[in-house]
């Protein structure tokens, strides 16, 4: 009886939070189209997952193709199911939150992938099931298939089901090199003064990165360790990269709140930064291509 009132309580949260909800359909489902040509190019596949491509090789970061979490519905659902990806070199966990680590979506990719995961999350480890995991500590570099995986420094917080949080401190961005390109890819984190300035040191030259904006408190730093969209422009200009996607907004935490203020909050701020030719804020489904005569975005 009480896994029925269980199933049933949740159905109930399940769907009273779908009532609240924005829905938005993916600008692009499928594969949009790519320029083989340039050296770069990235799908948005929505939240913190993104589809890279570097030269021939694949990267995907925060894999989740997945929908609700738990009671938390998905209000953009991913761009592409899959079966549509091509094959996966290197995967990389920022985090082992649900959001950003969504085993299923893991499974589906096969046993080809090294998966890179920051150290202290040896504890969930067991639900990555690829042969080739590794952990990383600050710092630390991997190497494969002509790609160096570097974990940097981030500021937000560990765990997996929330209240883990308090004693696993697993959590990281990753500077990800390859075919003589540099790509700086945050994760999920909040502002530090210092921290990204000292990548930037350590990494010159980033072409593009790709910075969480939502959710994050409009003014002051936010204890959870997100970014809002001023923020993340911060972010941006510590870490000296020549061009920015945002990312992780649209597709969960909007329940109750304005689905389209992250968007309309960094336009502005791009606005007043001059930065209009440099910041791309992709709808889901959309890619980015970093052809020589500059930045293209492709459906």
């Amino acid at each position: 009886m009480r896994s029925i009132a269980t199933i049933t309580l949740l159905a109930l949260c399940l769907g009273s939070a779908g009532c609240l909800v924005a829905h938005e359909e993916p600008a692009v489902r499928g594969m949009p189209r790519d320029d083989r040509s340039a050296p770069i190019s990235a799908v948005w596949v929505g939240h913190a997952t993104v589809l890279l491509r570097i030269g021939n090789r694949t990267v995907l970061t925060d894999p989740n193709l997945g929908g609700s979490i738990i009671v938390v519905p998905r209000e953009t659902p991913p761009s592409l199911e899959p079966w549509e990806l091509p094959p996966i070199d290197v995967a990389v966990l920022s985090h082992m939150h649900l959001d950003h680590f969504d085993a299923p979506t893991l499974r589906k990719l096969g046993p080809r992938p090294l998966v890179v995961y920051p150290e202290g999350g040896e504890a969930y480890a067991d639900e990555i099931l690829q042969p080739r995991k590794r952990a990383l500590a600050a710092w630390e570099s991997v190497e494969t298939a002509g790609l160096r995986v570097t974990a940097v420094p981030a500021r937000h917080q560990g765990g997996r089901y929330g209240i883990d949080a308090l004693w696993n401190h697993a959590y990281t961005g990753y500077v990800i090199e390859g075919f003589g390109h540099r790509i700086f890819f945050a994760g999920d984190t909040g502002y530090d003064a210092h921290l990204f300035h000292e990548i930037a040191e350590r990494f010159p030259g980033i072409e593009i990165a790709f910075i969480p904006i939502a959710p994050g408190k409009k003014d002051g730093p936010d204890r959870w360790g997100h970014a809002n969209p001023r923020q993340a422009l911060d972010i941006f200009a510590d870490v000296g990269a020549h061009y920015m996607v945002p990312i992780h907004f649209e597709a969960y935490y909007s329940r109750g709140t304005d689905h389209g203020a992250p968007r309309r909050e960094l336009a502005a701020a791009v606005q007043s930064r001059g930065l209009g030719d440099r910041v791309f804020a992709l709808h889901t489904g959309e890619r980015i291509v970093l052809a020589s005569a500059g930045p293209v975005v492709m459906r």
